[in-house]
């Protein structure tokens, strides 16, 4: 190569470096991981309607998420480093980030999370020397006034939902989990502006108001996405891995794929972004199946279960989850799943304890029924074999969105303390929907052996 050559290139990588320090949002990559891995790309642009929630393991990326997003609403959608931002990473709301910038107010939990932590965060990524800050080292509030542009003001929850009073914002972004009324109230400052709020968080306090509103049960607006450090490309996962050994299975769960956990002791390793999938109808030749558990005044569940025959994977793909129920109303709700039109199933599983329901299914309402496989150890086992990601990093299990009741149920499943010289066995509660799945997939293996190639 020639000297002047050399020359170029070195004045090219100068002028590059030059151009990330004073445009650094316009070189931030979001990172991404095709799926069944997480991806911090794919969480920003899954924005709500109205709220956002990105749950995190640690050194997932959140943080840098919730930043960058902050930053973007302040500067506004005709900033250059924005729409540079969205272009790399595909970013698909400019349409709603005001167009000369917002007003955004940034939450941590404490003063020192907020000087440690969230200003920084933010400060790394606005445009160099655009910031006129007040405060910006010191306890208490603190506002960073971009000339020409927006604002972000710097709270922090211990203040109080009072110190949410009387202000208006464009978006709103709290990084860690507020009270319930503090965040409540922070959210009543984006009515006048339509704006946006955005929660990241780790859930360390296990199943909290986050989890009721947002997971449990969807609230209207809200869309909720986990990112786990493992998958971040930028982390050494070996490293990480050694530091979430030394927790428990509560917090590592937490820790490591922001999972909400009940208490010590799961039964599975059930986690949404890997288990749950947006419902679909599958293609007509995947085999179905149906599987029951009875119930009277605790409830009855039927699911029907489809096989993508090129793969083993089991979709979970509806339910009917019902107490207080005459069995003809089950029946006639059976049928209506069944129906119209839908590929007939190959077979019906139920609990044979039932005997009774199970002959007046098939004598009265023409819905026969076989046995099922009642070993609850070995139904756990077949159940979570199937959860396991294989070698390609893809689960051999999963259940539609719209299968709540089952999600839910995976979710609370906890083992009982064993007693002096007794195994452990499940906690009896809320499990109707699991054994249900249990004597599906157990049939399953007894009765539908995969065939390869």
């Amino acid at each position: 190569m020639e000297r002047r050559e050399l020359i170029a290139l070195a004045e090219a990588a100068a002028s590059l470096r030059a151009s990330k320090r004073s445009r650094p949002l316009a070189y931030a990559f979001c990172w991404d991981a095709a799926l069944p891995k997480t991806s911090q790309r794919r969480a920003i642009a899954s924005l709500g309607d109205r709220v956002t929630i990105i749950v995190g393991g640690n050194r997932a990326g959140k943080t840098y998420a919730g930043a960058m997003l902050a930053v973007v609403f302040a500067l506004g959608s005709e900033h250059p480093d924005v729409i540079e931002w969205a272009r790399i990473n595909r970013w698909p709301h400019l349409d709603r980030v005001p167009a000369k910038g917002g007003k955004v107010c940034c939450v941590s939990l404490t003063s020192n999370e907020s000087m440690r932590v969230q200003r920084p965060a933010v400060e790394m990524l606005l445009p160099a020397g655009s910031a006129k800050w007040r405060n910006r080292h010191g306890p208490g509030e603190a506002i960073a006034t971009i000339a020409g542009r927006g604002s972000l003001i710097f709270k922090t929850a211990d203040q109080g939902s009072r110190a949410f009073q009387a202000d208006s914002w464009d978006f709103l972004w709290a990084d860690e989990e507020l009270t319930e009324p503090v965040w409540n109230e922070a959210r009543m400052r984006l009515i006048d502006r339509r704006g946006h709020a955005l929660l990241t968080m780790t859930p360390l306090r296990g199943k909290t108001w986050v989890y009721d509103r947002y997971f449990s049960s969807q609230e209207t607006g809200s869309n909720a996405s986990a990112i786990w450090g493992e998958h971040n490309p930028h982390i050494p996962t070996d490293e990480l891995a050694a530091l979430l050994r030394t927790y428990g299975p509560h917090e590592r769960a937490a820790r490591a794929r922001g999972e909400f956990t009940a208490l010590e002791g799961r039964v599975y390793e059930f986690w949404r972004e890997m288990h749950v999938v947006p419902s679909f109808s599958p293609p007509e030749d995947w085999p179905r199946y149906g599987t029951i558990d009875f119930g009277t005044r605790n409830p009855f569940c039927f699911l029907i279960l489809a096989v993508d025959p090129s793969d083993d994977v089991v979709h979970v793909i509806a339910e009917h989850y019902q107490s207080d129920w005459t069995l003809s109303r089950h029946a006639r709700r059976i049928k209506e799943m069944t129906n119209h039109g839908s590929p007939s199933l190959g077979w019906i599983v139920a609990d044979p304890e039932d005997r009774g329901s199970r002959l007046s299914l098939a004598r009265e309402h023409g819905i026969p029924t076989i046995k099922a496989r009642k070993e609850i150890r070995a139904g756990i086992n077949a159940v979570a074999e199937r959860l396991l990601p294989d070698v390609v990093g893809r689960p051999h299990l999963l259940i539609h969105d719209c299968c709540t009741n089952l999600v839910a149920e995976f979710e609370e499943y906890i083992w009982t303390p064993a007693g002096k010289g007794q195994p452990e066995k499940p906690r009896k509660s809320r499990d109707h929907a699991l054994d249900a799945l249990r004597y599906g997939v157990m049939q399953l293996a007894r009765t539908e052996p995969f065939a390869v190639g």
